[in-house]
Parts: C-alpha cells; sequence; structure tokens
C-alpha cells in the first residue's frame, strides 16, 4: 500500500471493502432505503417481499447455475412449482461438502470474472471451504445492514471505533505498534491475529488513547481486553458498546465483558457467505433475522421447520443478495433455539432465543449424545494467575482433552481441583490435562475454545 492509502483505509482488506463501496455505491444507498421502509412493513409485506425474492433467484438459478439446473431436472422440481413459501421444502439442501465438490458448477454462467469475489472460510472445522459472492452486492449491501444493525446501541456513520477483528495489519512493529487508522470510518483497526498476554498492555494503552465509543470484535478478543483491563483497572469513559460476531459469545464471556466494561455487549450474527443476518433485540435479547437480507429456517431434528417454543434448531439461510453464486437451502451447521414470541416492535420476524453456535461446538458425550460446550470460566478460577490460555479438544466420546498454556507451572492441587470442577459441568466425560507452549489462533485471527475433531450431524440427534 502507498502512504496515503495506508492513511485512509489501514489494511488490504478495507481497501478492497472501499473500493467496492466506492465503485457500486447504489447497492448500498439502495439497501439503506430498503432498510428505511422496513419497519413499517406488516406481515404481508415480508410475506410479499421474501416470496418475490425467492421466485426471482429460484428462476434465474435453473437457467443460469449449472449445479441447481442438474439438481432440479434430478428432483423434479420447476420453478413454476414454487407457489408459496413453503414450497422452498421441494428443494433439497446447500451443504459445505456439496459447495466443495461443485464450487465450479455452482458459478453462474453470465456472470463476468471481474465481479466474482474469491472468498475461503475455515469455518467451524477448520477446513477451508472457497465459494465466490458478488461483488457488486456482497460489501456494500453488508455495510448498509451492519450500520442498521450496529444503530441499535447509536452507532452512526463515524463514530469512534476499536476493531480487533481478523485485520492483517502491515508494516506491524513488534512490541510497540499492532494497529492502523482508518481516517475514512474513524477506526482503529488492530490486529486480533497478534494479540496475546504478553502484549495486551500496549493494545489497551492504545484503546485508551484512543477513547472510542464501541468495540468491535470476535468475543475471545473482547474477553483478552476485558481479563487485563480488570487486572490493570483500566476504563474507558466514553464507550457506549462492545459489538461482537463470527463466534459463539458464551454467556460467561458476555457477563465478564460487560461489568468490566460496565456496557451493553451487543451481539449479531452473520456469515462468511453473506446468506443471512440477524440483530439482538434490545428489549427480549433474542435474535430476530432480517427478512429483506435473506429467507431463513429454522429446521428440527426431523428436517421440518420449527413451530415450538424453545424447539432446537439448525439455521438454513438463502441470500438474496448473491446471484453470481446462489445459496439456496443453505446448510450453515448453526444450531439455536426457535421462539415463537417476536420482539416487541418487529412481529412476524423470524426469531430465536439464542443462537448457540456452531454444531461442531457441542460435546459428545459416551452414548452419542450433544452437549452443550459452556466453557465455563469456573474450571480455571483457582488458576488464572497461573494461566496464558486453554483449550479443549476432543477425539472421543466422552473424553476430553484440555490443553493449558500456562505462566507458571501448576501443582498436584491444582489440577484436582480443575477436574473436580469441570466434572461438575460435564458428568460422566473423563478429562486430561497437557501443557503446550502456545495456542495458536485461526488464520483469520480467532480463537477457538473448543476442537472437536468428531463428525456430528444435528439431524442424527
Amino acid at each position: 500500500m502507498n502512504k496515503l492509502t495506508d492513511m485512509i483505509f489501514g489494511s488490504k482488506r478495507f481497501i478492497s471493502l472501499s473500493k467496492d463501496l466506492l465503485a457500486y455505491n447504489k447497492h448500498y444507498f439502495h439497501a439503506k432505503k430498503l432498510l428505511h421502509r422496513l419497519n413499517s412493513f406488516n406481515e404481508k409485506d415480508i410475506h410479499e417481499y421474501q416470496f418475490n425474492q425467492l421466485r426471482k433467484l429460484i428462476e434465474y438459478a435453473a437457467v443460469h447455475v449449472p449445479y441447481y439446473r442438474e439438481l432440479f431436472k434430478k428432483v423434479g422440481f420447476k420453478p413454476e412449482m414454487f407457489k408459496t413459501l413453503e414450497d422452498i421444502q421441494h428443494i433439497p439442501y446447500l451443504t459445505k461438502s456439496i459447495i466443495k465438490e461443485n464450487r465450479d458448477e455452482l458459478i453462474s454462467d453470465t456472470f463476468s470474472k471481474k465481479y466474482l469475489k474469491s472468498t475461503i472460510t475455515g469455518g467451524s472445522t477448520g477446513t477451508p471451504m472457497d465459494f465466490y459472492l458478488d461483488r457488486r452486492t456482497s460489501s456494500p449491501v453488508e455495510f448498509a445492514y451492519l450500520h442498521y444493525i450496529w444503530g441499535r446501541v447509536g452507532y452512526r456513520f463515524r463514530s469512534r471505533c476499536v476493531v480487533l477483528r481478523g485485520d492483517n495489519i502491515e508494516n506491524i512493529v513488534e512490541g510497540k505498534t499492532y494497529w492502523k487508522k482508518n481516517t475514512l470510518l474513524n477506526w482503529l483497526l488492530m490486529s486480533s491475529l497478534r494479540l496475546s498476554e504478553n502484549n495486551v498492555h500496549l493494545y489497551l494503552n492504545k484503546i485508551k488513547d484512543f477513547n472510542p465509543e464501541f468495540i468491535i470484535a470476535y468475543p475471545s478478543m473482547a474477553y483478552i481486553l476485558a481479563r487485563y483491563a480488570k487486572a490493570h483497572h483500566i476504563t474507558f469513559p466514553k464507550l457506549r458498546a462492545v459489538i461482537c460476531s463470527s463466534e459463539t459469545l458464551y454467556g460467561w464471556q458476555r457477563q465478564f465483558i460487560s461489568s468490566v466494561f460496565g456496557v451493553r455487549v451487543f451481539p449479531y450474527y452473520g456469515l462468511s457467505e453473506k446468506c443471512s443476518i440477524a440483530a439482538e433485540c434490545l428489549d427480549s435479547g433474542f435474535y430476530e433475522f432480517i427478512p429483506t437480507y435473506g429467507f431463513t429456517e429454522i429446521i428440527n431434528r426431523k428436517g421440518s421447520w420449527c413451530t415450538e417454543d424453545n424447539e432446537p434448531g439448525e439455521i438454513v439461510a438463502t441470500g438474496f443478495n448473491n446471484y453470481a453464486f446462489p445459496f439456496i437451502r443453505y446448510k450453515t451447521q448453526d444450531y439455536c433455539t426457535f421462539s415463537t414470541s417476536q420482539c416487541s416492535n418487529h412481529k412476524r420476524w423470524t426469531t430465536v432465543k439464542e443462537i448457540k453456535g456452531r454444531i461442531s461446538e457441542f460435546l459428545v458425550n459416551k452414548n452419542g449424545d450433544l452437549i452443550t460446550f459452556t466453557c465455563s470460566d469456573e474450571i480455571f478460577w483457582s488458576v488464572y494467575n497461573k494461566l496464558n490460555a486453554y483449550q479443549y479438544v476432543q477425539e472421543t466420546p466422552g473424553k476430553i482433552e484440555i490443553k493449558l498454556d500456562l505462566k507458571e507451572p501448576l501443582s498436584e492441587d491444582d489440577y484436582k481441583d480443575m477436574d473436580s470442577v469441570f466434572k461438575e459441568y460435564y458428568p460422566g466425560f473423563e478429562v486430561s490435562f497437557q501443557t503446550v507452549n502456545h495456542i495458536p489462533k485461526t488464520a483469520s485471527g480467532k480463537f477457538r475454545f473448543l476442537i472437536q475433531k468428531l463428525p456430528i450431524d444435528f439431524s442424527d440427534q
């Protein structure tokens, strides 16, 4: 990057995003206009909008996307058969394995290569999946929806934000600077790839000097900041909210981050595949899926739409904004709890009480049952002053290995205490501990508290 570009945008990712925003800003403003109207939509308006968007996408895919041409022919589905929203259930699911095996066949045959944006996501398993987005709509539309969502906690364009979400910051000076300013947005971009217990004090001092209104971060990164801030009594007087996404936000993390910074922790749900987006309701704490972004189904274990309150389900998404590589009935492998109640000001939006995380972020007991991974910090409370990081690993049903990156050696009593508390949370599981020199982050700078190596299929549970 040249010096001027570096000063304005701060990182390669934001150069790409900003170029797309400037070149295709009409899509951003179209999305903003639609979102401005959204609050006035009644149930009929939402139904008609979603039906028309789905019909248009299905008709397009049947003609211009080789994979769907063959799929529809194979299962005997014709676009004219789509007469109600429920009829989408006649289309088979799109899975991650299907995408990996049929990537080229999922590309529209009408799209110029200059509009294709190659994207890679490691997902929950760490196995890369590459696909394409429409460069003209992916970033501009996404940005409009993020502004709409963040506006619930007071964000406005150019609000002062610290962003700690995997940006690859160039020209880092080890032991000194791990960040760059994005002047255009008034954001301080910080490298989550480099954040560690050894340099977190440098990050916090810089954040304090920047004096942000919002911290936008992976939950694991916000948690690391909060741990150190609490230990050293660091506060940010103008901070209005901590905004989290892209990882599971565990209850214990949320409570801790909120108590340390004294502000609301505001999570939202999105996907790299950009086919579903949800925001937390400020009154209930539930998540509601924004109906103009895509069509979201909550599928139970029998493969039907969830209808019962508290019914567990998987998020299945169809995006409205990517004709280059359509995601139709995409199984996200994200697990949630369905709600029959909606947020007070958005009746009839698809709503869930909680998004529990990736299906691979569950433990498996000896009987093969899925157990919610709470990853409670209480297991490690007695040894926090001796601990840099920890990570759960499961390779065998009913057995867990916990890797420990230590500041100083643990005593036999320390291990006994951890073992005792672990068994309170996970009775019937066997646990072992392994000391390691370092626990790496993912390529995108996330920290995974659980490495689940067992194959898990929600539909079998």
